[in-house]
């Protein structure tokens, strides 16, 4: 049994069926499948434009999401974005992100110094990082104070966190380095110089393709291939089946789990993969396992909006090459980001608009959430209008939120899963919680995790 019907869950419910004599259910809280991941059309005054809500990609140098597209006959159906470089909103100008970075960290000082990100105070604390090496962290640590003590608050502020505290909404003064960006974590746990470090490891991968993919006409794709192939294999998929609780049998217990449902139905299962939002989890599994309850209770989230907004293209004009906008959080805005989804992907571009997905929400700023849809269309509006220069109308936009939003991965964020699963271990056996609350964001992080999940349960 299944209980959540995104993408994690419908992954899970995929490994599930793959093995034989094995039944799978999915049970979905509302009336769709794939939680975050939607797409729907943008009514423009020339006809609908089909646009992602969710992700609008997926990381394609990590196997686990073209993998399942390769496994649905998807494969073909994969395109990559047009353009891929962001720039930076700094003291009133936009800024070209360094090209030689590993997650913000500079490779190159020169590539930095041309972006004009940094003053010549924060490119010379950048430049001393080489001259100061250092042992590795003996724990975990925030990702802030651990590179601004190496490259200088300037570099963390302006360039590392409005790319990695933007992808999060959250602060990296308080993100986790090891849950976060275990890239950075691996190559600071050799100690000594990180940035020569990272150029190393760099210098030894192999040749690399495109960072990012998508599938063409939308991401929901995904979702509505994987379901339909689910069904042939015989995988009920219900929607508008909330679960309200379970109690799970303890080591020498009974054979099943028992699931109640809203509706007053009672379900009994051999083994459950939890994919819900944490909240929702920790509320199914207060009486099977209070401790997993209050662990996955104390898990915070930041809500997030999303307005995707259509110009004329006489109103826009987009930097050349150019794939978004990030925005550091000392700039004052409501907008976190801004997102060129017509110069970054071919079916979103119509010949006469111009699409951009503005962002808002962030750890300590939950302003948009105070703020109804016009209103907080109208305040976007007016930020591109001063950070990209519109000077006409929206021809449409589109208002999505979020809530719970985005989990936050705080220092010690992976002691407090492993202490969850070991809760589970003792409490709960033939229960699995997995999603990105959990094991990490982005569509194959929740893909890997939820297959892992099944497999762990089928094969015992």
């Amino acid at each position: 049994m299944v209980v959540g019907g995104g993408i994690t869950g419908l992954a899970a419910a995929w490994e599930a069926v793959q093995h034989p004599g094995v039944s799978v259910t999915v049970l979905e809280s509302t009336d769709r499948l794939g939680g975050k991941v939607r797409t729907s059309a943008l009514d423009l005054p020339t006809g609908a434009l089909v646009v992602d809500e969710g992700a609008d990609n997926f990381l394609a140098r990590v196997p686990d999401a073209v993998g399942l597209c390769d496994e649905l006959g998807l494969t073909a159906e994969l395109v990559e974005p047009r353009v891929g470089r962001a720039m930076v909103a700094v003291g009133g100008q936009l800024h070209p992100y360094p090209e030689r970075h590993v997650l913000g960290v500079p490779l190159d000082l020169d590539d930095l110094a041309h972006s004009g990100i940094l003053s010549p105070a924060g490119l010379a604390a950048v430049a001393a990082e080489r001259d100061h090496p250092r042992p590795a962290p003996e724990d975990d640590v925030a990702i802030g104070p651990y590179l601004a003590e190496r490259f200088g608050q300037e570099l963390v502020d302006h360039v590392v966190g409005p790319l990695v505290g933007g992808i999060n909404a959250g602060d990296v003064a308080e993100l986790s380095l090891r849950a976060v960006v275990p890239q950075l974590a691996e190559a600071a746990s050799a100690g000594g110089v990180l940035s020569e470090v990272l150029r190393d490891r760099l210098a030894a991968a192999p040749p690399a393709g495109p960072v990012f993919t998508a599938v063409r006409g939308g991401t929901e794709r995904l979702v509505t291939t994987l379901a339909e192939q689910l069904t042939g294999r015989g995988a009920g998929l219900r929607t508008d089946a909330a679960v309200v609780a379970l109690e799970a049998p303890g080591p020498g217990g009974p054979d099943v789990t028992r699931l109640r449902l809203a509706s007053g139905e009672v379900i009994d299962a051999d083994a459950v993969v939890v994919a819900t939002p944490a909240p929702v989890a920790a509320s199914l599994l207060r009486t099977a396992s209070p401790d997993a309850a209050d662990l996955l209770a104390g898990i915070d989230h930041v809500p997030v909006a999303f307005v995707a907004v259509a110009f004329d293209r006489d109103h826009l004009r987009l930097p050349g090459g150019c794939s978004g906008v990030l925005v550091p959080r000392d700039a004052g805005l409501l907008l976190t980001a801004a997102s060129f989804g017509s110069a970054k992907w071919a079916a979103w571009d119509d010949g006469r608009h111009v699409v951009v997905r503005a962002a808002a929400g962030h750890r300590h700023d939950r302003r948009h959430t105070d703020l109804a849809d016009d209103e907080l269309a109208t305040a976007l509006l007016a930020e591109l209008r001063m950070v990209l220069g519109v000077t006409g109308p929206p021809a449409a936009t589109r208002v999505t939120r979020w809530d719970p939003g985005f989990a936050q991965y705080t220092v010690g964020h992976l002691d407090r899963m492993d202490r969850l699963d070991r809760r589970l271990a003792s409490d709960a056996p033939s229960v699995r919680v997995v999603g990105a609350d959990l094991g990490g964001l982005g569509l194959p992080a929740c893909i890997r995790e939820g297959r892992r999940a099944a497999r762990r349960l089928v094969e015992g």
